[in-house]
């Protein structure tokens, strides 16, 4: 067959195809139009995900965030290394956080300044929006003093993660050797293995027993044979004679 003919062949069964079936496959093809064009710039800080990082923030000062706490805590080994990394999203939501009461205050403030204030002098004007934007946003089931309160409860696992890296370092301070060199391990002990494997003489076919069954029918003997390929097959008798 010439390379025409391959390409003709590869053309029709091409067209025949209605894409992938299993949901793996649909994901995969779904993943092609972000790896290069428009849809890539557009989805660039969505795609990987980062585990701390949403995708209106920068993952750079996220990365000088956790080099600031290695240098501060200089952690020891992998399990300090982990409290750090969340020490740093922790801090990260903290910073989040303050942002987000911050925006919650400002765009209160505007809404105060946009309402009437009647007959009330102007000098006055910016201390009744500060009071309405505080009975605004402290009032009721509003969302600051929750906010408030998931930073209170993010200081305290900073505070546990500080005390864990002081445990650590003090009970458990070895490094653990890199996964690549467990594995280099491994492989050479595989080889000792096979090594001590080849030394060893291989069984002989003639000691394994003989395989004894009472259907003398040919397909049952082949399919004896192609099981136990080597062994000798003995045909039985159906019945014992009783004397």
């Amino acid at each position: 067959m010439t390379k025409e003919e391959k390409a003709k062949i590869a053309r029709e069964n091409g067209a025949k195809s209605k894409g992938p079936v299993t949901s793996a496959g649909k994901e995969r093809s779904a993943r092609n139009a972000l790896k290069a064009g428009e849809h890539a710039k557009k989805f660039a800080c969505f795609i990987p995900p980062h585990e701390a990082v949403l995708c209106n923030e920068d993952r750079d000062q996220y990365e000088s965030l956790v080099e600031d706490h290695i240098a501060i805590y200089k952690p020891l080994n992998q399990a300090a290394y982990a409290v750090i990394g969340d020490m740093a999203a922790a801090r990260w939501q903290i910073e989040r956080l303050h942002r987000c009461i911050t925006t919650h205050w400002n765009l209160a403030l505007i809404s105060a300044n946009n309402k009437p204030n009647g007959n009330l002098a102007p000098e006055l004007h910016d201390l009744k929006a500060m009071a309405d934007a505080s009975a605004e946003m402290l009032a009721g089931n509003a969302l600051v003093p929750k906010m408030n309160r998931e930073i209170d409860r993010l200081q305290q696992t900073l505070a546990r993660a500080e005390r864990r890296i002081k445990f650590i370092h003090a009970n458990f301070p070895d490094f653990a050797p890199a996964r690549h060199k467990r594995t280099e391990e491994k492989e050479e002990e595989n080889v000792a293995k096979e090594g001590l494997n080849e030394t060893q003489p291989e069984k002989d076919e003639n000691d394994l027993p003989p395989i004894f069954t009472s259907e003398n029918v040919p397909e049952v003997i082949e399919a004896y044979k192609r099981e136990f390929p080597g062994r000798r097959i003995v045909i039985v008798p159906d019945t014992v004679p009783c004397y």
